[in-house]
């Protein structure tokens, strides 16, 4: 006992979180408190080591930016900062770690965080068999964790971007770290996963999204629809409304059988204009805005009358031949995808401006298509910047639309 005792007094650096101390007779185990980053707790650095590290990947991060004000912030300039240094360094790598860690943190302001390439060469900043273990025991207990726990907080980042991995860059990080290693099991365990998640979303979103704002309230649009006849409509306010204060665009989806429920529609139930929600495609958000009705409670309570009949039905299998006369039973009434329990959605929108007029002049491109909106007073229930928990009536009986504003 006394000899593990000695052996724990004299532990390494990298062995400090564990110590033993011998008190009242038996040998207690003393965990200290683990860093935020797996790699300090690991390395059991001090704080002057800590602050030499911050110092290096404020220096490594200065030379991006040094980079960024005398060139154009773009991929080629980037590349250009990850070959100056392993120009620099091309013998000893001095703070290698640090200065993937800055390429990391700016990697998002070169637009170059979704490249695999720029992924590659950032392993290539690692030196060469030199990190390999050399022991089933240097495997198991994380040999250089600080180099490895960098390279796995790098393949972390690429997961998060959707970024994932190929044979050429398994090639490259089992040059460095061997195939052992936990960060080669990191890579692994990518290459598993990620291409089978790649392909497992049925409404899938093109990697590539476009920059006009036109074309992703389109396609945000075809994504929410799930009426496979639905028809979008693209519409310039002023066009349209000689009256609109905004000139915006105004993406509409409305289907036949949406148009059909607003001709069934009571005149003397308003109709709701909800929104703004936020609709997400990879890294960009979209508002889009809804026209709902109050669900038909009558409807609802037959349909679900009928599936209860259906569920007591205790004929349900027994077979007739050709004997015996089939007695007719009530059909079940059926609901379109439109019409939940909480509301029928007739239509969605996405405007350029996301107010309030620009919705208003897109119920006045509905009256259109659907004639009797002009006799069905719209009640507005929105959330947008300029909007404000108050309630205002006003009526527009010139053009046939009676808004209720709800602000």
């Amino acid at each position: 006992m006394a000899s593990a005792i000695v052996a724990c007094r004299g532990v390494r650096p990298f062995a400090r979180p564990l110590m033993g101390r011998f008190r009242q007779g038996r040998l207690e185990l003393i965990t200290e408190k683990r860093s935020v980053h797996s790699a300090v707790a690991l390395c059991g650095r001090d704080k002057k080591s800590l602050d030499v590290s911050k110092q290096l990947i404020a220096k490594s991060a200065g030379l991006f930016e040094e980079l960024a004000a005398k060139r154009q912030a773009d991929k080629l300039t980037f590349r250009s900062a990850v070959e100056m240094y392993v120009t620099k360094e091309s013998i000893y790598r001095r703070g290698h770690v640090e200065f993937i860690y800055a390429a990391m943190e700016s990697m998002e302001k070169f637009n170059v965080h979704r490249d695999l390439s720029v992924y590659k060469a950032l392993i290539e900043v690692f030196p060469k068999e030199k990190l390999v273990p050399g022991s089933m025991w240097q495997v198991e207990f994380m040999h250089f964790p600080k180099q490895q726990q960098c390279a796995i907080d790098l393949m972390d980042q690429m997961e998060d971007y959707g970024v994932i991995p190929d044979h050429d860059f398994g090639v490259r990080l089992m040059k460095v770290f061997g195939t052992d290693a936990h960060a080669f099991r990191k890579y692994r365990r990518m290459m598993y996963w990620m291409p089978k998640f790649k392909h497992a979303n049925p409404y899938p979103v093109p990697k590539e999204l476009p920059d006009d704002d036109i074309s992703l309230a389109i396609l945000a649009l075809r994504r929410m629809a799930v009426d496979k006849e639905n028809k979008i409509n693209v519409w310039n306010s002023m066009e349209e409304d000689p009256e609109a204060k905004e000139d915006t665009f105004i993406a509409s989806a409305q289907s036949p059988i949406q148009q059909n429920l607003i001709q069934k529609h009571n005149p003397e139930t308003p109709l709701f204009v909800e929104g703004g929600y936020s609709c997400w495609l990879r890294h960009k958000s979209t508002m889009y805005f809804i026209l709902r009705a109050d669900p038909d409670l009558e409807f609802l309570k037959n349909l679900k009358e009928a599936q209860q009949a259906i569920e007591k039905d205790e004929r349900l299998f027994e077979w007739t031949n050709i004997w015996e006369e089939e007695e007719g039973g009530q059909l079940v009434p059926l609901r379109s995808v439109h019409e939940q329990d909480d509301g029928t959605v007739l239509a969605m929108t996405i405007t350029g401006t996301d107010t309030k007029d620009s919705l208003v002049t897109w119920i006045r491109c509905l009256q259109k298509a659907n004639p009797v909106l002009e006799q069905i007073p719209v009640v507005f229930r929105i959330r947008t910047p300029d909007s404000e928990v108050q309630v205002i009536g006003s009526k527009t009986p010139n053009d046939g639309l009676q808004v209720l504003e709800l602000q």
